[in-house]
């Protein structure tokens, strides 16, 4: 299960560097998808790190 929160951990920061990076130079609707795939990335990172264990450490 870690290993899934890396990724998508590695995929959040994708999108958010890449909808930084595009803003102003690609369509709209391009950027509403991208930022529609960061928002969805973030659901399901909290949604995994609902079910880990706590183990007493932060990231």
């Amino acid at each position: 299960m870690q290993k899934l929160e890396h990724l998508l951990q590695v995929e959040v920061e994708f999108w958010r560097r890449m909808i930084k990076s595009r803003r102003g130079t690609v369509p709209a609707q391009a950027l509403e998808r991208m930022t529609h795939a960061l928002e969805l990335a973030q659901k399901k990172l909290l949604m995994i790190r609902e079910e880990l264990p706590f183990t007493g450490t932060t990231q």
